[in-house]
């Protein structure tokens, strides 16, 4: 409680004292005397060689790097990671991610899979029982029909023979016990009449020569009926025989289809739901495995740049973070090489090719210069860098560094000057001392204890210098700022005879000349922009957008809005000094360009690579 009361009191003592010294520098220090005129630096007209550049941040990375990512479906959790920096070799651990829920699902899919199996059991069990009865039947119903085709093979060419030759045999007996009964009637009739035979012996005689009659009747008709009516029978129902044989055959062999087929529907159903049920089992097992990550090449560990929201910024990896499928968690540099991964604003892509020279200066080594070359320029523009500016176009851009150094890791900033062209020799003052007015591009030249306003004509240029083609001589001071006072007037506001309404002292509204930007204090792609803030912006009379020099408050044409400087040495909101990051909406350390101090000016000139060159 009185640590709370003592930080209370001090932080109390703090504002009371800094407004006593708020109220002193206002009073006797004339800190907000607005009648105080700004000192006004100049600068010399030089002769020499001007590079022609485009400044900007990016961080170094690994040209080969080993990308280790989270192969478990879905989101998982970080239990354990490896700290940054650390070298390791294969088979170090390098992450382990949470796999409790996979654990759990494991345990209930090893009951579906034993559920599974024993459903597939059954019913390849069910299978082979049928499989075996279709045999049986179709082996039955073969046997039957093999039967029918013996049996009338027997009759026709066997027992139809037999059956006729016992028919006729019997008709011969027939034959031979009638003649034979016949000559004993005959007989026994002479000696009947002649009175050595008897009444009863001669009827008795005669009787069995009739029944010797009958019998061969009998016989004759037996064949006669045989080879009428019980012959073709026989050969008929044979062969019906056979032929029901025949069909009783295909019957077995189509139900055994039709049977065997619900349980080869039943076995294969089981069969897939057993080797899916398997499948997800060795998933989950496989997923559970890959929970702990390995190292499988040497190097060392870096984190990867998570990105998401709306800004852009992600949650940083680290333990307990959310990650997702296939998102990159580390990588590990092969020693093959380090890039700088940069953004080039659009209205300097022309300038950055693939080859171009460049100058890179990392920031955690300050006294070393590395030399690169452009390597990969994007040909779409990166959507993530909508999300910061929806007016923002920036390119992915790779420079290779042609001589790392053990100290470049990598992650670290960096900053990088691409070396787009260069003029041998040429007149150049510094960007801001140039001011556009009445449509003219005009410099503030110092005569005496004054100056004068000229008119001048300039050419390329990069974030610090401008080329003079005409008006200055090599020796001469210009201002690099307006003087105090100074209200530079549009092409539009010339032709109505008057300045802009919203146009005050010290806050001018700068120009806009015909066939360039937007008058009326518009901004090309950024939306309208008040006077008060330096106006309309725009380039200098002859500039196009390839060549001009990119300045703050993103202009697609390649200008810059810019105040004057109201006080000694401090530039304004939207100075174009040396150093301003390509497509940059405002100058911080991440962004691109170089962090060089500059007076401010109210406009950025810049010319087509095609101007002459002085």
């Amino acid at each position: 409680m009185s640590t709370k009361k003592t930080s209370g009191f001090r932080a109390w003592w703090l504002i009371v004292a800094a407004g006593i010294v708020v109220v002193w520098g206002g009073v006797y220090g004339g800190w907000f005397d607005k009648s105080q005129a700004a000192v006004v630096k100049g600068a010399r007209v030089e002769r020499g060689p001007l590079t022609i550049s485009v400044l900007q941040r990016g961080n170094l990375a690994a040209k080969d790097a080993v990308s280790i990512k989270s192969e478990i479906e879905g989101q998982t959790t970080i239990l354990w990671l490896i700290k940054e920096g650390t070298f390791v070799k294969p088979g170090d651990l390098l992450v382990e991610l949470d796999a409790s829920a996979l654990t759990e699902k494991k345990v209930q899919q090893d009951i579906s899979v034993q559920n599974a199996e024993a459903a597939y059991i059954k019913a390849k069990a069910s299978y082979d029982i049928q499989a075996s009865q279709n045999k049986s039947d179709i082996e039955s119903a073969d046997r039957k029909l093999m039967f029918a085709d013996i049996d009338r093979k027997k009759y026709i060419e066997g027992d139809f023979e037999q059956l006729k030759k016992a028919a006729d045999e019997k008709i011969k007996l027939a034959e031979s016990e009638l003649a034979k009964s016949k000559n004993t009637y005959d007989w026994s009739k002479n000696l009947s009449e002649r009175g050595f035979l008897t009444k009863s012996e001669l009827d008795r005689d005669e009787l069995d020569y009739q029944r010797a009659q009958i019998t061969l009747e009998q016989a004759q008709r037996a064949r006669d009926l045989f080879v009428q009516y019980d012959d073709p029978r026989s050969r008929t129902e044979l062969d019906a025989n056979y032929r029901e044989a025949e069909r009783g055959l295909e019957r077995a062999r189509l139900q055994a289809t039709s049977r065997l087929v619900d349980f080869e529907s039943a076995l294969s159903t089981s069969k897939s739901k057993f080797d899916l049920e398997r499948e997800k089992l060795q998933r989950y097992v496989d997923q559970i495995a890959k929970a702990k990550i390995t190292a499988k090449d040497a190097g060392m560990v870096v984190y990867a740049r998570t990105e998401g929201g709306r800004m852009g910024g992600g949650d940083p990896i680290q333990e307990g973070t959310q990650v997702r499928e296939r998102q990159e968690i580390l990588t590990i540099p092969r020693t093959n090489g380090l890039i700088v991964e940069a953004s080039v604003h659009e209205s300097v892509l022309k300038r950055v090719t693939v080859g171009n020279r460049c100058k890179i200066r990392v920031d955690s080594i300050p006294d070393r210069e590395f030399e690169g070359n452009v390597q990969f320029v994007a040909l779409l523009a990166d959507k993530n860098s909508w999300w910061a500016n929806p007016n923002q176009r920036l390119y992915r851009t790779e420079i290779q560094v042609t001589n790392p150094t053990l100290e470049m890791r990598p992650g670290m900033s960096c900053s990088i000057e691409i070396l787009a062209d260069s003029i041998a020799d040429c007149l150049s003052v510094p960007l801001q001392s140039i001011v556009l007015d009445k449509g003219k591009t005009t410099a503030f030249v110092v005569k005496g204890s004054g100056h004068e306003q000229r008119e001048v004509k300039v050419g390329r240029s990069n974030d610090a210098k401008v080329e003079v083609l005409s008006g200055l001589t090599e020796g001469e001071e210009v201002l690099l700022a307006p003087p105090a006072g100074f209200t530079p007037q549009g092409a539009e506001e010339v032709a109505h005879n008057g300045p802009s309404e919203a146009a005050t002292a010290g806050q001018p509204a700068m120009n806009v000349p015909s066939g360039n930007l937007p008058a009326n204090g518009e901004r090309a792609g950024n939306g309208p922009s008040s006077a008060g803030e330096g106006g309309a912006r725009t380039r200098p009379e002859g500039a196009s957008g390839e060549g001009t020099p990119r300045r703050r408050r993103n202009n697609p044409e390649g200008g810059a809005a810019t105040k004057p400087a109201t006080t000694e040495g401090q530039p304004s909101d939207g100075a174009g000094g040396s150093g301003r990051g390509a497509g940059d909406s405002d100058r911080s350390p991440g962004k691109s360009g170089a962090e060089t101090p500059a007076p401010a000016s109210p406009v950025a000139p810049g010319a087509d690579s095609g101007n002459k060159r002085g």
